[in-house]
């Protein structure tokens, strides 16, 4: 596993070496330069392939290194299920917190239109004592005069003035609805996130350079194996029912790329997780049924010009062969049929 090679910097930290008792073991994912090829090598001692061969320090055979994989694999999993908690944790307070701050920019929103109302109607008249309407049109007066004066120049400082001018809590409000239809987008993402579940066998460690005698999947997987299985057979139904749309044209063609790539978009949450490499190659199978629709479908309007240019072209032949069969020899045997039925007649 590990062989007489110069340690690392996380080896060394961890290898206080092997006196730790494997238990106290578990990975930092959080480090981005965590790797788990070196993260095994630093905790598992070296290994003795033959009883004859001289053991180096801290050497172990097969069946004791075996006994700790079987220790570590099993902390790995705990934590991993633990982390798997804290993020379901995590996003059930986005979801709740969605909500509240909707809740709470709608009350804002009510209050600012609320105090509008206040000034431009309740408190008008009181308003209007503490400042003239004469001085208010002397004011408009000048801005006239400077509008008309200044031009398009003057237009743009008025109204650059004007957005200037905008209240503190306009702003406010401004900055809150942006917030709402970014944190909504948010929720949308993680929602159609959480309905797109991938089968536990799509990730499956089967191609794993350590072979480990895992207990038998519970029923929980099974539900979870099906669950997947079903969404994936559904996704592939609606992608064949864009193609199909329209007599599966061209704007079936353009509806399912559209949707596949919404699909990839959604798959970017998964960037440089366990799930990454199985759910892209999902969508590669989707891409494959688009590409076959896309190339049969430049096969048939090939086909058919192919169809078009031919039958013009048979058009021609026959017009031309008419034209010379009725050439001027044609035309003799007619005269003379119909002068002989001219004399007949006579």
């Amino acid at each position: 596993m590990a062989s007489t090679q110069t340690p690392s910097p996380a080896r060394a930290a961890i290898s206080t070496s092997n006196t730790r008792s494997s238990q106290e073991v578990t990975p930092d994912f959080t480090d981005p330069s965590f790797d788990p090829a070196d993260f095994l090598n630093d905790v598992l001692p070296p290994l003795t392939l033959a009883s004859s061969q001289s053991r180096g320090a801290g050497a172990v055979p097969l069946a004791e290194l075996s006994a700790q994989v079987q220790s570590i694999l099993t902390q790995i999993n705990a934590q991993n299920v633990r982390l798997s908690n804290q993020l379901t944790q995590l996003t059930d307070e986005i979801l709740r917190s969605g909500g509240r701050l909707a809740y709470e920019v709608e009350v804002l929103r009510g209050e600012a239109i609320g105090l509008s109302d206040t000034l431009t109607e309740v408190l008008q008249p009181d308003i209007a004592q503490f400042v003239p309407e004469g001085l208010q049109t002397a004011v408009d007066s000048d801005k006239d005069v400077a509008m008309a004066q200044k031009g398009e120049e003057g237009e743009t400082a008025v109204e650059e003035g004007q957005a200037v001018a905008d209240p503190d809590y306009i702003t406010k409000l401004r900055m809150l609805n942006q917030v709402r239809s970014r944190l909504e987008d948010v929720v949308q993402t993680f929602g159609d996130a959480m309905e797109w579940p991938l089968p536990p066998s799509e990730t499956s460690l089967t191609s794993s350079f350590i072979s480990v005698s895992a207990p038998e999947p519970g029923p929980e997987s099974q539900s979870l194996e099906e669950k997947g299985q079903e969404v994936a057979r559904k996704l592939r139904n609606e992608i064949t029912e864009l193609l199909n749309t329209n007599g599966g044209g061209q704007a079936g063609l353009d509806a399912a790329t559209k949707r596949l790539e919404a699909l990839r978009e959604l798959a970017t949450i998964w960037k440089g997780s366990a799930e990454e490499k199985a759910r892209n190659r999902f969508l590669d199978s989707l891409a494959k049924i688009i590409d076959d629709r896309r190339r049969s479908l430049e096969n048939q309007g090939s086909s058919d010009q192919s169809q078009a240019r031919s039958s013009s072209t048979r058009g021609k032949t026959m017009g031309h062969q008419r034209q010379e069969s009725e050439g001027p020899g044609g035309g003799i045997f007619k005269n003379l049929q119909r002068l002989r039925e001219e004399i007949y007649l006579e």
